[in-house]
C-alpha cells in the first residue's frame, strides 16, 4: 500500500471517529421524560465518557423544571461537577455559586441540605487549585 493511500485512510478514519463523538449529542430530547429519568440519562452519559451530551441532559432540565428549585439544584449540581471533572473550573464556579446563592435566600428546610454541601466541598477544591 502507498504511503499515501495508508495517510487519506488514517485521516478518514479520525474524521470518522470525531463525527461518531459528536453525534452522540442528543438532538432532540423527548418531553415526557421525568426529571430523574433525564438526570440519569445524563449520568449514564457522564458515565461513558459523552459529556456534551451529559451535559445536554442536564441542561434540559435546568430549562424544563427552573421553577422547581430542588430539581433544578440537582441538575446544576451535575453540571457543575462535569465542568470540574473536565478541569473547567471557572465555569464550574459560576454553577456552583448559583446554587450556594439559592441556598443562602431559601428558607431553612425547604432545599435538600445534600447539595449545599456538596456545592460547598466542590468550592473549596476549585479554590484549592487556585493557589
Amino acid at each position: 500500500m502507498k504511503r499515501s493511500t495508508f495517510k487519506s485512510i488514517f485521516i478518514i478514519a479520525i474524521c470518522s471517529a470525531f463525527f461518531a463523538a459528536c453525534s452522540t449529542v442528543p438532538k432532540d430530547i423527548p418531553m415526557e421524560l421525568s426529571p430523574q429519568e433525564l438526570i440519569q440519562k445524563g449520568q449514564a452519559e457522564f458515565e461513558s465518557g459523552h459529556y456534551q451530551a451529559s451535559l445536554a441532559y442536564y441542561n434540559a432540565v435546568t430549562e424544563r423544571y427552573a421553577n422547581e428549585p430542588a430539581v433544578y439544584i440537582e441538575a446544576s449540581y451535575e453540571i457543575g461537577h462535569l465542568y470540574l471533572r473536565q478541569k473547567k473550573y471557572d465555569k464550574a464556579e459560576v454553577v456552583l455559586q448559583e446554587i450556594l446563592d439559592i441556598y443562602a435566600n431559601a428558607q431553612p428546610g425547604t432545599l435538600p441540605g445534600a447539595y449545599r454541601k456538596l456545592a460547598q466541598v466542590s468550592m473549596d477544591k476549585i479554590n484549592e487549585t487556585k493557589k
